[in-house]
C-alpha cells in the first residue's frame, strides 16, 4: 500500500509540473499583455441570498515592465443596479506610475508614493493591488495563476484543448488547501487563439457559513481605449469628481443631492448604525454639534421649536463629536419622541465635510441629503422650518 501512495505522490508531482510548464506561456502572455480594454461581468452570490450581486466592469491597462509596484497602469470603472433605480453604485479605481486614486460614495481617496510610501507595500499587494476589481485585469489574474501553480497546496489540472458551453477552450481548475481542508476552488478559462481569459469561477471558502461564489466573464471591447498616461487625463474623465469630491476639496456644501454616507455612532448603552443607501421611516434633521462651541443649547432648543411647528414632521438626531456621553446627555436633556443623541461623531462630521458648528443636514426618507445650514443664528427656528417645509 506504501508503494501505491509514494507512484500516486510521485504521478500527480508530474502532472504538476508538466500543467506547470503548459500553464507558463500563458501567464507570460497575460503578465506581458501591452494593452487591454474589455468588459467583465463580476457576479457574487452568497448562501443567505437568493440572486448575486452583480457589478458592470469596464478595465483598461498598460503593461509598464519597469514599475515594480504594479504589472500595469489601470483605470476600472464599475457600476452596480440595485432595486431602486435611483440609488446606483458606481465608482472607478486606477494607478498610474506610484499614484493610485479610488472613487465611490462620494468620496475621492488618493495615494501617492512620494507622499507616503507605506500603503503601496502593506500586505494584500498594497492599495493598487486590493483596490476593488483590480484582481481581474488581465495582468493580474497572470500574476494569481503564477503565484497558485507554484504553490504547493494548489492541487490543480492544466487543460490546453478541452469543450467548454460547446466551444474549444483551454481551462485551469485547482483546489486551494489550508490545514487539510479546501479554502478555495477555482476554474480558469481561456481562449486557445489569444489566450485571453473568457471566464473566472472561484468558490472561496466551500461548505461553509462564509461561502462566497464569483463569476466573472470577460468580453473584449472594441471601442477605444482611455489613454492611461497620468492625472490630468483622469481629472479630464472626471472633472466634476476630482473638483467635489477629492479630500482637500470636498465640503458640507457638497452634500445636497447625494446619499448620506455610512457612520455608526454610540447612542447611551447602545449603538445607532446608518448604511448608505438605507431609508428613513420619517425625514430627519442631523445636528452636527459640537460640545465645546457655543450656543450649543439654543441651538438644540430652537431644533425642538421647529420640530413642534413645522407642517412637515421630521426627527432629529443631535450628533455630538465629543466621547463625553454624559456630558452630550446634559446638554439635550430628556430626550422627546423621534430624538436621539450620539457621540464620537468624529468621523461623521469628517465624512460629511463639516468643518463649522453647528451643522445641519436635512434628509429625506429616502436617505438623500436634500439640504444644509451652516452655522447658528438667532433665527434659526425659522430657518428649520422653511427648509424642512421645502424639502421634506
Amino acid at each position: 500500500m506504501k508503494n501505491i501512495i509514494t507512484s500516486i505522490t510521485l504521478l500527480a508531482s508530474c502532472l504538476s509540473v508538466l500543467a506547470n510548464d503548459q500553464a507558463s506561456e500563458y501567464i507570460r502572455h497575460l503578465l506581458m499583455l501591452p494593452d487591454y480594454h474589455g468588459k467583465v461581468t463580476y457576479s457574487v452570490l452568497l448562501p443567505q441570498a437568493e440572486d448575486p450581486v452583480t457589478y458592470e466592469i469596464d478595465m483598461h491597462s498598460t503593461f509598464m515592465p519597469a514599475d515594480t509596484l504594479s504589472p500595469c497602469r489601470y483605470l476600472i470603472e464599475w457600476i452596480m443596479e440595485r432595486e431602486d433605480a435611483d440609488n446606483i453604485s458606481k465608482g472607478f479605481s486606477a494607478y498610474l506610475d506610484g499614484a493610485h486614486y479610488r472613487y465611490r460614495d462620494n468620496r475621492l481617496q488618493e495615494y501617492h508614493w512620494s507622499w507616503d510610501s507605506l500603503p503601496f507595500i502593506m500586505a494584500n499587494g498594497g492599495v493598487q493591488g486590493s483596490a476593488q476589481f483590480a484582481d481581474v485585469l488581465p495582468q493580474f489574474v497572470g500574476r494569481e495563476i503564477d503565484r497558485l501553480v507554484a504553490d504547493s497546496n494548489f492541487v490543480h489540472v492544466w487543460s490546453p484543448d478541452t469543450i467548454s458551453d460547446g466551444r474549444h477552450v483551454a481551462m485551469l481548475t485547482g483546489q486551494l488547501l489550508y490545514h487539510g481542508y479546501v479554502s478555495k476552488e477555482a476554474t480558469y478559462i481561456f481562449e486557445p487563439a489569444t489566450m485571453m481569459p473568457v471566464s473566472i469561477e472561484l468558490e472561496n471558502n466551500p461548505g461553509s457559513i462564509s461561502e462566497q461564489t464569483v463569476t466573472i466573464k470577460y468580453t473584449l471591447n472594441d471601442s477605444e481605449a482611455f489613454p492611461i498616461a497620468g492625472e490630468n487625463d483622469l481629472i479630464e474623465r472626471y472633472p466634476i469628481v476630482f473638483e467635489k469630491y477629492r479630500e482637500s476639496n470636498f465640503r458640507v456644501e457638497n452634500l445636497p443631492g447625494t446619499q448620506l454616507p455610512t457612520f455608526s455612532c454610540p447612542a447611551g448603552k447602545e449603538r445607532y448604525s446608518y448604511n448608505r443607501g438605507d431609508s428613513f421611516d420619517t425625514p430627519v434633521v442631523i445636528a452636527i454639534l459640537d460640545d465645546n462651541g457655543g450656543n450649543i443649547v439654543d441651538t438644540i432648543e430652537q431644533l425642538r421649536t421647529a420640530c413642534d411647528a413645522s407642517p412637515r414632521p421630521f426627527d432629529i438626531i443631535f450628533a455630538f463629536t465629543t466621547t463625553d456621553s454624559e456630558h452630550a446627555a446634559e446638554l439635550t436633556g430628556r430626550c422627546r419622541q423621534g430624538e436621539r443623541v450620539l457621540t464620537s461623531a468624529k468621523t461623521l462630521a469628517r465624512d460629511c465635510g463639516v468643518s463649522s458648528f453647528p451643522t445641519l443636514l436635512y434628509v429625506g426618507r429616502n436617505g438623500r441629503v436634500a439640504d444644509v445650514t451652516l452655522g447658528y443664528n438667532k433665527e434659526l427656528s425659522s430657518v428649520v422650518i422653511q427648509k424642512a417645509t421645502l424639502n421634506f
